[in-house]
């Protein structure tokens, strides 16, 4: 099965905390349902869509109809379907905002791009090559690793 997923324009958080567990999720905010399907096709994505025409309309694309509602279930949904893992080292390697592969990177590349408390409390970094955006452990991470234990447990 794929371990690569389009999420259509209903599912961002679903799309953000494939993501966080480090899968390569395009999250498709266009009405263009025929490019969803393209993009899909063309990269070799699984579709997941809550949208039951769009679902019927997926011909030979490997996809899921998402029943459930609530994101956390979703993803429990998402990850029972697709037979995934949650593997430790992929957890937070990608970015949230647009998808890429995280890249490690120095204190000393970060300095006045991130608060000074951050830059003088921190020590690993990491940040997006196609957005910027850079990447530590904070409390935000605190709450998703939470939420990842959750998870772990749900499919226990």
């Amino acid at each position: 099965m794929s371990k690569k997923f389009i999420a259509d324009r209903t599912l961002g958080k679903l799309a953000k905390w494939l993501r966080i567990l480090g899968y390569d999720c395009v999250y498709w905010r266009s009405d263009d349902l025929a490019g969803l399907l393209r993009c899909a096709h063309d990269d070799e994505r699984a579709m997941i869509t809550k949208d039951g025409k769009l679902y019927r309309r997926r011909g030979g694309l490997q996809a899921l109809l998402v029943r459930e509602n609530d994101p956390f279930r979703q993803l429990v949904e998402v990850l029972r379907y697709f037979c995934l893992s949650i593997r430790d080292d992929m957890l937070f390697s990608r970015c949230l905002v647009c998808n890429e592969p995280l890249h490690s990177v120095s204190t000393s590349d970060v300095e006045g791009h991130v608060p000074d408390y951050v830059f003088h409390t921190h020590t690993k970094f990491s940040r997006c090559p196609s957005c910027g955006r850079f990447y530590w452990l904070g409390t935000h991470h605190d709450h998703m690793a939470a939420v990842v234990e959750k998870l772990k447990a749900s499919l226990a």
